[in-house]
This record gives structure tokens, sequence and C-alpha cells, in this order.
């Protein structure tokens, strides 16, 4: 079971800490999960967080403990690593396909009640021959593609061809079906996000009750992410939500799914140069706080003083609008986090930190699991 970090930064101020520093504010993060087991267990949901953006372990286990009863997974080796940490009801919410990956999987069964979605014969096929050969009889949900038109089989009777080849499958266990509507996850119109979500849902819902029509049992109706969710809780028919990266919070969920949660996961740089009044240079680019859809914001630095920022592979670099001379090399400014998935992986550890003390330090032991 993965293990805390030793105690060399803990009871540490964290703007003492070496930077470029991952932190994640403990009190927000606690907020933000609660706020989320809170809207979906409590509107009697399962919630199975997907942990592709946490990578800890020991957070996945502090949503465990908030209501969660189990995590999804991207990878199989994603998987892996919850499983070592004792998680046993994982889903890997992905086509595993290939003879090294699906024999993978299979090994993986004898330590977790896992879980893999299956969009083709192919897959079907690779899964049951691995099962066979390691002993063991997976649970299998078909992906439907609900509209987001990347993965899943088409709703209604293709999906029930689907799980009817899983159910057929002598080392198979067919458990449901499983989908993401993500196409819908950055519709602006409330009204219009609340429509599109309803629509892809429903394709999703009633494809299981034609499943159950023809005799199968459909025990997992599984979606949304944190885009959706909070809309998704309130429909009927689906068992389980997959929202986890809320817990973090950041800057693309906030302004482009509109999800008003605290962006909780931060990143503590140094200032190493000030070329001008103008300029500002930190310790922190690319390889530390990620440039996918949204880039990181300075706390304390309104977006109106911002004219522009890049990112070089080691270097942050902050144009201002007017001068600022406060700021010298050797000082401490922190970001928010623009998008979790494309910052947590790259680091090493993460602190967790409450009223600006850390209180752990965790190894992020699910990066560079691609496989």
């Amino acid at each position: 079971m993965a293990q805390v970090m030793s105690d060399r930064t803990m009871g540490r101020p964290i703007v003492e800490v070496d930077t470029p520093a991952l932190f994640v504010d403990l009190d927000a993060f606690d907020r933000n999960v609660a706020r989320m087991s809170s809207a979906i267990v409590g509107a009697g949901i399962g919630w199975r967080p997907h942990t592709k953006g946490i990578k800890v372990p020991a957070l996945a286990h502090r949503l465990i403990a908030a209501g969660a009863f189990g995590v999804t997974c991207a990878k199989v080796s994603e998987a892996e690593v919850m499983a070592d940490a004792g998680i046993r009801d994982i889903l890997v919410a992905n086509q595993v396909v290939g003879e090294a990956k699906v024999r993978r999987f299979a090994a993986l069964c004898h330590r977790a009640d896992a879980i893999v979605a299956v969009d083709s014969l192919e897959g079907i096929a690779q899964l049951d021959r691995a099962a066979s050969e390691a002993g063991v009889s997976p649970r299998v949900v078909v992906e439907v593609d609900t509209g987001m038109g990347r993965c899943g089989s088409a709703p209604g009777l293709p999906t029930l061809e689907m799980a009817r080849r899983v159910a057929d499958a002598p080392h198979l266990r067919f458990a449901g079906l499983m989908a993401w509507e993500g196409h819908a996850a950055g519709i602006v119109d409330p009204d219009a996000k609340r429509a599109a979500v309803s629509e892809a849902i429903g394709r999703l819902t009633s494809t299981a009750e034609t499943c159950r029509a023809a005799g199968l049992t459909v025990d997992i109706v599984s979606c949304s992410g944190t885009g959706t969710y909070a809309l998704a809780v309130g429909m009927q028919g689906i068992t389980e939500i997959q929202a986890g990266g809320g817990v973090w919070g950041d800057v693309h969920y906030r302004d482009h799914f509109g999800v008003d949660h605290e962006c909780a996961l931060r990143v503590m740089t140094t200032v190493v140069s000030r070329p001008s009044d103008t300029y500002v240079v930190t310790d922190g680019g690319f390889k530390t706080l990620g440039s996918i859809n949204s880039m990181a914001e300075p706390v304390g630095i309104p977006a109106s003083q911002v004219a522009r920022f890049t990112l070089s592979a080691e270097h942050g670099n902050l144009r201002l609008v007017a001068p600022e001379t406060t700021l010298r090399p050797g000082d401490r400014l922190e970001w928010i986090v623009g998008y979790s998935d494309a910052t947590v992986f790259m680091h090493d550890e993460i602190h967790g930190v409450r009223s600006g003390v850390v209180e752990a330090t965790w190894r992020i032991d699910g990066r560079g699991k691609l496989q």
C-alpha cells in the first residue's frame, strides 16, 4: 500500500519547500470532496471517481472514506497502482486491446474485482482468451457512444448485440453499460447543456432498458464526469457516476465547464529573474504547470494586470500591464493549476497543505502509467 513520503517537508510552511512544488489545499480539497459526495451519494447514486488526474492512492482512499465505493482508471497500469494500495472495486473505463494489455488486465483480476469496457468483437475475443488463460472471469461493460463520437457502440440494438456477445463469452461476465457525455460538458448555455446531458444519458439508460428487455441483467449504468455530474444526478436510470477531477478544481473546469468548485490544486514557484518591472520569470515552465486546455493563473496578481503569460520548458514568463516592483528574485509566486490532468502527472510528489503548512507529502504513484 502506498505510503506517505519521508517527513522532510512535514510541518514546514509551503513557502519554505523547494520549488517548483505541487500542492493541494486540503481544506478546499475536503470541501470539494464533501460537495461531490453529497450531490452524488446523496442522490442515491454510486460514486466511482475517476483517478486519471488524481493518481495518488492515499487521496483515492480519502474519497472512499467520504462515500465513494470504488474508483475509475484510464489504464490497466493505473488500476494496478490502486489495487496495490488495497482498492478492490476498479473500473478501467477504456478499451483494453492487444495481447499484452489483456493478459495484464486478466492478471490484475487476481488482485482486484476489476471491470473493463469493450466496444468491439475483437476486444471481447481477446479479453475472453486472456481470462481463460489466467483462470479469471472479469466483469465487462459495453461502452455506448451517446454523442461524443470517440469510442463506444451505437445506442440501442448495436449495443444489445455487443452485450450479448459479452454474455455469451464463457470467461467474461456482462455487468452493464458505461458512457461519457463529454460533448456536453463545455456547453455554456445552462438550458442547452441540461438538454444535451439529458439527451445523452437518455440514450444510455434507454439502451440499458433494451438490454434488460432482451433478458440481460444490467447492474451497472455508469457515466458522467466533473463537467456534467451536477446535472446527471437528477436523471433516472444511472447507477454510478465517474466524476473525479472536481475534487481538485482548476481553471479549465471553472472556465470551460462551468464547475464552480474551489481551485484546491496549486503550484509554488520561485521568482528567478526580473528582466524589467513588467516582466517576471519563475522556475516553473510547461514541465511544471502544463499547457493543455488552460494556463495557470498567478495568485495575487489580477487578470487585468497580466499582459501575457508563456511557458518554456523550465521557465514561466509573466509579462505585466503595469510596472510591479515588489516581487524580487528569490520571492515565491503561487499558481492556480490550469488543468489538473495536464499537471499532476509531471510531478513526483504532491504536498497536502493546511493553513499554509505541509501536513503530508505523497508520492504520485500513478504518474507515467500509460499502458
